[in-house]
């Protein structure tokens, strides 16, 4: 590893880690299912991850990026690091020879706990670096993940390139682009979304058949990964491939389930930053006037002035935000409350004679909470139709009522980011033009 550093230009090296010989028959169950800390290599040599316990940084390097993030308590600081330093432009490597032995956990309990671990940290991954996540909240990697086998490996064997009459030299194997549907299958949303069709085919007969074939879609990833996964000879019982699929089949739901009740309850601005007044914000702007704001500039000040002032000021009242990466449609998302974020996307206009006009756009989106949130109280309506129908009209009254109350949050909100957006326009020199484009010469 340490040879790797000094003859070459990366700034940080990993290698792969090997669990030592089990104990018994659980231990060895536990360490051959997923979960468990390893690579991501962009090619043979170079890696967009290498795990905390097989890894060397140039010290030089970990000042220049301000180190480990000590927001990462139990995981996850090797995957922001790495996501930083390639950020930086700096380049991580990959030693197949620095290789070292790690423990995986010894009981199920303790392996649940690591993978309790692993969503939460996911989850303060994805504040941190949105770009590197999909919609559902887990990671989009580039490279390729080394280690266990995949899910659908006994559906989708790997290729080999055996050349024309077997003659290719160095023939390779290639695995096949890993299937999405094991994923989806596999994960909280889809097995939620299986409870509820199931309560639905109480009332509704000819769907029973549905939640059933469902729970088939479930289960076959986790048989899949019992038959595949590499258990040490020694060890290799039935209960240990029994121990495989109960572990591959549960692992994914309590990954998912920390990942989202910790996006649920994570990154938002205390109450109080959001009720306190902005002080020299004048007058409020209408409520329904704050969604589009426009600023004038004589002396050429664009938008990155009043973006930077903007940044200030939520330093400053200590609001919870995210900048844009260069890969987000907006320029700024402020972490508001539980119900919704507002996401700030920012245009100059190029006047004659060096003016400037710059408008800002601020979108309501609602919030994970607030989505699961109305999945429920819909799921609840459905619910009631079905087996109660004379209820359902105060049902959906109530419904339409709570709509209404949480859009007008919204709305307060959006106003109240408003008021910061005039004050921080006011520090960059920028004129409020009321909506309207001044007169040009």
């Amino acid at each position: 590893m340490v040879s790797t550093l000094l003859h070459s230009s990366y700034a940080a090296v990993g290698g792969p880690n090997l669990n030592p010989p089990a104990q018994g028959p659980i231990p060895a169950a536990v360490a051959a299912c997923p979960g468990a800390p390893t690579h991501v290599l962009l090619s043979d040599t170079e890696a967009e991850h290498i795990p905390g316990c097989n890894m060397a940084y140039w010290k030089s390097v970990l000042e220049e990026i301000g180190g480990f993030d000590p927001e990462f308590r139990t995981a996850g600081d090797d995957v922001d690091l790495c996501w930083r330093l390639m950020q930086a432009g700096h380049r991580v490597g990959f030693s197949p020879s620095a290789l070292v032995w790690h423990h995986r956990r010894f009981t199920m309990q303790a392996y649940f706990r690591q993978q309790k671990g692993y969503g939460e940290a996911e989850a303060m991954l994805r504040f941190k670096h949105m770009q590197y996540f999909d919609p559902q909240g887990s990671a989009r990697w580039k490279g390729v993940i080394y280690g266990l086998p995949r899910f659908e490996r006994v559906l989708h064997r790997p290729i080999i390139y055996h050349g024309i009459f077997g003659t290719g030299l160095f023939q390779c194997l290639y695995p096949k682009p890993a299937s999405p549907w094991a994923q989806l299958v596999s994960g909280l949303e889809w097995n939620a979304l299986t409870l509820f069709i199931f309560l639905v085919s109480v009332q509704v007969e000819q769907i029973r058949i549905v939640p059933l074939l469902m729970l088939a879609a479930t289960l076959l990833p986790a048989i899949s990964f019992m038959v595949v996964a590499r258990v040490e000879p020694k060890h290799d019982t039935v209960l240990a491939r029994l121990t495989v699929f109960y572990l591959a089949l549960t692992q994914p739901l309590v990954r998912d389930w920390a990942r989202y009740f910790t996006w649920l309850k994570g990154k938002r601005t205390p109450d109080a930053v959001v009720q306190t007044p902005e002080k020299d914000a004048g007058p409020s702007l209408p409520l329904f006037r704050s969604r589009l704001l426009s600023f004038w500039s004589e002396q050429g000040r664009e938008r990155v002035h009043l973006l930077a002032e903007i940044e200030k000021i939520l330093e400053e009242e200590g609001w919870r935000y995210a900048q844009d990466t260069g890969w987000n449609s907006w320029d700024v998302q402020i972490f508001a409350n539980r119900w919704w974020h507002i996401r700030l996307r920012s245009l100059t206009e190029i006047y004659p004679h060096g003016r400037r006009l710059t408008r800002v756009h601020q979108g309501i989106v609602p919030t994970t909470f607030s989505v699961l949130f109305a999945v429920t109280a819909v799921t609840a309506d459905v619910l009631v139709a079905l087996s109660y129908p004379a209820a359902l009209p105060y049902f959906l009254g109530i419904l339409a009522l709570a709509g209404v109350g949480w859009l007008w949050t919204g709305w307060q909100l959006r106003r109240r980011v408003g008021d910061l957006v005039r004050v921080a326009a006011r520090r960059a020199q920028l004129l409020p033009t009321g909506g309207k484009t001044p007169q040009t010469a």
